[in-house]
């Protein structure tokens, strides 16, 4: 049956630059019943005299329910593709179906167009002075205005909402960024950098190293030490709490596909025409009903490969591309904000091109956010596939595997502020939009999400499922990579920096400290650790001598011991969270392990 509907409904489209007035008019007569006797509702009923038989119709009317719900279940599937459907219906109504012209008129307000489905047309000359997009559930009433001649057929023309929501897009571009960018305060946004007070207190700071350093170089150098030395002791003492502390989640029963709400994926896609169809295939895979989904896939407008891949699939109306208008930043959150100005979904997931997750991710989140109303943001698990591939890919996946299994489980657990991974973040909307969305100048989007939620009061934790990712096999992928996130967690260090004060208070000391520590902890790891390690061998192979011996003799003991630390920190989580997920964590992997730190330190 599938294959009839599908067959029928894919004739060519009538170009774009032709606007067509269908010769009927709406019909009058009783509506059509099925071979069983049963009414079809108006919005089905028609499809008969567009050459389906009732028969054809009731077999799927009586399969998946009746009413607005039958018609936004045969479209999310894929059953009756959106262009045809819409243009039957123009058909049906006997008014125009709408390619572009006349335009939009100018200085509509987009937002409430994409919304409502419905827009004026530039008034200048004869035609519709309006054009509609009605969604499934709205289809039954145009229908019925339409018959009782309380709607000219005449004054509008009918498109599909995917079809008018591109339109707005591509023609109202400024607009649509106007509305999507620029949403966030200025104290948690990293367009500005820093501020004047961060200025002022690093060129304090610098001018007071380089004067004690002129006077005395050594007590510059101890004073310098001892500070990072606190830093990377803090940072493994909130690690090693965080891979320790009881991380079990709570699971409650399943929701039931009547039960499960709208949930909305988003999916930033640049340059990915060669897995794209994996990724539908993986969205495809999801145990979550077709019709409760509603997948964006956001698309650059200059990345013409990926474009012209996923308009080749011919993906049901439950998937909507939209084409980013070109503009400045070029970034991931920038996508992610234009997107969301037509979330449908009462949740939101964030997935990147590569992505597989568990196929029952989302119904395991739904059932989270039903079961607990203070929860506002899941993380899911990530995970590595292909950790044979490389020396770095199996470190990658090792990486992953402590902090995704063991550390941001554990500060979830210990309410402490969490740095999100780039994907498979679960937000309920309204927390999300609460929260500002996405910073889209800042390119570790999703550690600054992290913190912000933390700040504003928003509850995070850890969601007991499965993504499973691909790391870069080749060197430079790995390394362009790798400065990007060190880039963004400065660019998080930055914001979060500005307000001290304010950033105490809105956590608390503890958690203050905690989110401190993990941020600029991360940073300043990366870009000082190689010294730290120098500065111990230094004191391997020079001996303590003078006046200074019993300072030299402490400060060699502290040096030693938070270096066996740091090594305890880093190994025995990696043993304790490459085991359960078979990843072979050999005593060369554990040998490479310096030099993939020191790389992570030559990109920051």
């Amino acid at each position: 049956m599938a294959g009839l509907w599908q067959d029928t409904w894919s004739r060519p489209a009538t170009p774009a630059s032709i606007v067509q007035r269908a010769p009927e008019r709406p019909q009058r007569a009783d509506p059509h019943r099925d071979a069983f006797g049963r009414t079809l509702p108006p919005e089905l009923a028609f499809l008969a005299q567009q050459g389906l038989t009732p028969e054809a119709v009731s077999r799927v009317f009586a399969a998946i329910g009746g009413g607005a719900a039958t018609l936004h279940a045969l479209l999310a599937e894929g059953v009756v593709r959106e262009e045809s459907y819409y243009r039957a219906l123009a058909r049906h109504l006997g008014c125009e179906y709408y390619s572009g012209e006349p335009w939009i008129a100018d200085g509509v307000d987009v937002i409430r167009a994409l919304q409502s489905g419905v827009a004026p047309l530039d008034g200048s000359g004869a035609g519709p002075r309006a054009v509609i997009a009605p969604r499934p559930e709205s289809v039954a009433r145009l229908i019925e205005l339409t018959r009782l001649g309380r709607l000219d057929p005449a004054s509008y023309a009918v498109v599909s909402p995917q079809a008018f929501a591109s339109l707005l897009r591509s023609r109202q571009g400024q607009s649509i960024l106007m509305e999507a960018l620029g949403r966030l305060p200025a104290r948690f946004a990293a367009k500005d950098g820093l501020s004047l007070g961060q200025i002022a207190a690093s060129t304090l700071i610098a001018a007071a190293a380089v004067g004690i350093g002129t006077a005395d170089i050594h007590a510059t150098l101890t004073v310098g030490s001892m500070a990072l030395w606190i830093v990377f002791l803090a940072s493994i003492a909130f690690r090693s709490v965080a891979a320790v502390a009881d991380n079990a989640t709570s699971s409650p029963p399943p929701l039931s596909d009547e039960e499960c709400p709208v949930y909305t994926i988003v999916a930033p896609l640049y340059r990915e025409a060669e897995i794209v169809e994996d990724f539908v295939a993986a969205l495809d895979a999801l145990d979550y009903p077709k019709t409760r989904l509603d997948i964006k896939l956001v698309v650059e407008e200059r990345d013409h490969e990926t474009l012209d891949r996923l308009v080749r699939l011919r993906l049901p109306a439950r998937y909507e591309i939209i084409v980013a208008p070109p503009g400045a930043p070029s970034t991931k959150p920038r996508a992610l904000n234009i997107a969301a100005l037509t979330v449908h979904g009462e949740y939101v997931v964030v997935f990147d091109a590569e992505d597989v997750p568990a196929p029952d991710q989302l119904r395991l989140a739904a059932s989270r956010f039903a079961a607990d109303a203070r929860l506002d943001c899941l993380q899911a698990r990530l995970t590595i596939r292909n950790a044979e591939d490389s020396w770095l890919s199996k470190l990658f996946a090792i990486e992953y595997a402590v902090l995704f299994d063991l550390v941001n489980p554990g500060l979830c657990a210990l309410e402490l502020p969490v740095a999100l991974g780039g994907t498979s973040n679960h937000f309920r909307t309204r927390s999300l939009f609460d929260a500002g969305r996405w910073d889209e100048w800042n390119v570790a989007e999703d550690a600054d999400l992290g913190v912000r939620l933390a700040r504003l009061g928003y509850v995070v934790e850890s969601l007991d499922s499965d993504t499973q990712e691909e790391a870069p096999v080749e060197f430079w992928n790995w390394f362009w990579q790798r400065m990007r996130w060190q880039k963004g967690w400065m660019q998080t260090c930055i914001v979060h920096s500005r307000e001290p004060m304010r950033l105490i208070e809105d956590l608390g000391p503890l958690r203050a400290l905690s989110a401190t520590v993990l941020v600029f902890g991360s940073v300043l790891s990366a870009l000082f650790w190689p010294f730290f390690a120098l500065d111990m061998l230094w004191r391997i192979f020079n001996a303590p001598s003078g006046e200074s011996l019993a300072w030299r003799e402490a400060a060699d003991v502290f040096v030693y011991l938070l270096a066996i630390a740091g090594v305890w920190a880093i190994v025995i989580p990696a043993v304790a969270a490459a085991r359960p997920r078979r990843l072979r964590l050999t005593a060369a992997a554990i040998a490479q392990m310096p030099v993939y730190y020191l790389l992570i330190s030559a990109a920051a």
